[in-house]
């Protein structure tokens, strides 16, 4: 008797830590996911990394590419901005007022929930210069969920 129920709390504990694994998303490490309305697109993270308040993020898969610099610090959805080239369905993403391109759409949470950085917005459909092709009233609203988890080696990759 002692036997299982010392199995069946260890494995209770084990389903609770997070331990490094997937985790309630399913999101596997060193993975992004940019949604956008009803869908979403998954990449494994070819850069990822925190400099104080800032992290940098970019991945690519079959085509497609996004891009995170996010500032999680006071005041940082401004200097935040996203991009995912989607290929076929084109560009898309949102820049705060105080980004290079910005403001186009909107951030409207920046924050980190353990090894994820988690950026809500409304994504708007750029051109090739990422102009804004349409405006935050047309936009989709979406959410990026960046996971990287802390490395011993870890460096962090220049700004996009």
């Amino acid at each position: 008797m002692c036997r299982v129920t010392l199995v069946v709390v260890a494995v209770a504990l084990s389903a609770c830590s997070g331990g490094g694994g997937e985790q309630r998303d399913g999101l596997a490490p060193d993975t992004a996911r940019f949604g956008y309305g009803d869908r979403s697109l998954e990449v494994p993270l070819t850069a990822c990394g925190r400099d104080d308040d800032v992290v940098v993020a970019a991945g690519a898969s079959g085509g497609s590419v996004l891009q995170v610099e996010a500032d999680v610090g006071e005041g940082g959805r401004d200097r935040t901005g996203v991009t995912a080239d989607l290929g076929g369905d084109g560009i898309m993403g949102a820049f705060g007022a105080d980004m290079e391109h910005g403001p186009a759409g909107e951030i409207d949470e920046v924050r980190v929930e353990g090894d994820r950085l988690i950026v809500e917005g409304t994504w708007v459909r750029f051109d090739d210069e990422l102009t804004a092709r349409t405006s935050a009233a047309d936009g989709i609203a979406g959410t990026v969920v960046v996971r990287c988890p802390e490395t011993d080696g870890e460096t962090v990759a220049p700004p996009l």
